[in-house]
């Protein structure tokens, strides 16, 4: 039984020790000392795993999103501290002025001498020399209008966060599936060994019996050669399933974490309840519950959100600014105090098809996620339509391989007395015992069809929770 799984094999000791996480387990019986029960490699992959560390890393990355847009609704406040020197004449008497420092002499007062100067050029004001000003300043920026962009982006982040939420969702689901596939695969390669044995011993048994009836000289030395390859034959196949077994309990090791060191033993039988419904209602329910198309339909919102925002582009932005700023003529905080109050109106009007060009990519966006979305519905609908008609014959089948095992018994209870009495030979008596042995192994491979075909349809109703598997008798 192989079981595809590619994880990290790194655990976390706390992740080990988790019970009832997310919700918590409904693996509730007992397993015996020594073995990983299932709520327990669930739990260790939950804390491990790849597939969640990214999963919560998108969610943590949306909750950011959230946070960035809706500080953008509040107004915004900035503190600046601004150092410049100058020797143009406006930048000087400008500079003079925020300090509150302009004179009548930076006018060339000091050169007036009468009517006939009036036509001379003043040098304080023409050529002042070089000159600096220190500003410090504090301004607030309050948001008024912007067209509905910023209340479309938070729109937009708020459903990628929802999206991002249902992704976990989905993961976690994901990560049940596979769990169960790989703790249902060592159990599966457990019975197999089981079956190999027996068919292990029933050789031996052959051998023994072959030499009886050979030395009393009911069966031929033909018979023996038979018997003997047989027994070489199952101890092959027997040193097989071992060899799958490790196999499996390796990829599980992998898919939890375990150390190499310590080893793993499952004896928990598990079994997952299907609801009792039509195929029709389950297919709606997918539709509406399946945590991957809810994911897909709120990136649709978040796509049409950025439509609104393309289109708040075209809409004039107002804003309103209060400034307070001090200036002085030396270095450090202070200076001479002055406010502003500025009420901010822009309307782009022209830009050469830069808004249109970011309308359209939105658009194509919205489009593109529309396609992904029914695609997705129509795929799920015909997964659904599979697993709903595979849990049935699942069951059917494992029904079947029971039978059959009743039925060979008793035929190889009835074909080894003929062979013990010299009627039959022993090419039939083998024949019997691996229709047996055939049986045993359909069986072990049927039920964990079973299980795993299960499982299959509550992940498409979004119902695979670690609640959904429960322990059963062996």
């Amino acid at each position: 039984m192989r079981i595809a799984v590619n994880y990290s094999r790194t655990l976390s000791v706390a992740g080990l020790l988790v019970v009832g996480l997310w919700g918590g387990s409904a693996v509730a019986a007992q397993a015996p000392a020594g073995t990983l029960t299932f709520e327990q490699a669930w739990a260790a992959a939950l804390a491990q795993t790849p597939a969640m560390l990214k999963a919560r890393a998108q969610v943590a990355e949306a909750t950011g999103a959230v946070k960035e847009a809706r500080g953008h609704l509040l107004p915004k406040l900035d503190a600046s501290f601004t150092g410049s020197g100058s020797n143009n004449g406006l930048n000087v008497f400008g500079m003079k002025l925020q300090q509150g420092n302009a004179t009548y002499n930076d006018f060339g007062a000091g050169g007036y001498t009468g009517p006939a100067s009036l036509f001379n050029k003043p040098a304080n004001l023409n050529d002042p020399g070089w000159y600096r000003n220190y500003e410090s300043k504090v301004q607030l920026q309050i948001p008024v209008y912007n067209g509905g962009k910023i209340w479309a982006y938070l729109r937009k982040a708020q459903a990628y966060l929802s999206a991002a939420r249902s992704g976990d969702t989905a993961a976690r689901q994901k990560l049940t599936l596979q769990v169960l596939q790989a703790y249902e695969g060592v159990r599966a390669a457990q019975a197999f060994v089981g079956v190999a044995n027996k068919a292990e011993a029933a050789a031996e048994s052959y051998v023994q019996i072959t030499n009886k009836l050979y030395k009393r000289g009911v069966v031929s030395r033909n018979d023996q050669l038979r018997a003997d390859l047989n027994l070489g034959n199952a101890k092959l196949r027997a040193s097989e399933a071992r060899a799958q077994l490790a196999k499996a309990i390796e990829q599980l090791r992998v898919l939890t974490g375990l150390p190499d060191s310590e080893p793993i033993k499952v004896a928990q039988a598990l079994h997952v309840k299907v609801p009792d419904a039509s195929l029709a209602e389950l297919q709606r329910e997918a539709l509406v519950e399946n945590p991957g198309i809810r994911a897909l339909g709120l990136q649709l919102q978040g796509a049409q959100a950025g439509v609104q925002a393309a289109r708040a582009d075209y809409l004039p932005h107002f804003n309103i600014v209060v400034s307070h700023q001090w200036d002085d003529a030396s270095f450090g905080i202070g200076g001479r105090p002055s406010s502003t109050v500025a009420g901010v109106l822009t309307w782009n009007l022209f830009d050469f098809g830069a808004r249109s060009g970011a309308l359209d990519q939105a658009q194509a966006k919205t489009n593109l996620q529309t396609a992904k979305l029914r695609s997705a519905q129509d795929q799920l609908r015909l997964k659904i339509n599979s697993a709903w008609h595979d849990v049935r014959l699942a069951k059917e089948r494992v029904q079947v391989r029971k039978l059959a095992i009743r039925q060979s018994k008793e035929a190889l209870r009835l074909e080894r007395l003929r062979y013990e009495k010299g009627v039959a030979t022993m090419t039939e008596l083998l024949a019997t015992q691996a229709e047996l042995d055939k049986a045993r192994g359909d069986l072990v491979k049927a039920q964990y069809q079973e299980i795993m075909q299960r499982a299959g349809l509550l992940l498409g109703i979004g119902r695979l929770t670690p609640h959904a598997i429960s322990a059963r008798a062996s």
